[in-house]
């Protein structure tokens, strides 16, 4: 009996953790821009061919930049 009391304790810890880690991935996808930072065109984060294209940098400050396919640097398209 102690040991389903502490499996059951495992397991709504193993939720709660799950819920706390899907909310911080919903932040990040609300805070991304929707436009690019350079030129203003807009982005549309349903078109798959958009997604693959163009860049975005997140820096540690939590800053995130979004950047079009025409406005990425030549240096960066290289890599």
């Amino acid at each position: 009996m102690n040991s389903r009391k502490l499996r059951r304790k495992k397991e709504l810890q193993a939720r709660k953790e799950a819920k706390r880690a899907g909310n911080k991935v919903s932040e990040a996808i609300s805070r991304t821009p929707k436009k690019c930072d350079e030129c203003d065109a807009s982005f549309d984060n349903t078109n798959k061919h958009m997604l693959n294209s163009w860049k975005i940098a997140v820096y540690d400050d939590g800053r995130v930049n979004l950047v079009c396919p025409d406005c990425v640097p030549e240096e960066v398209k290289n890599q």
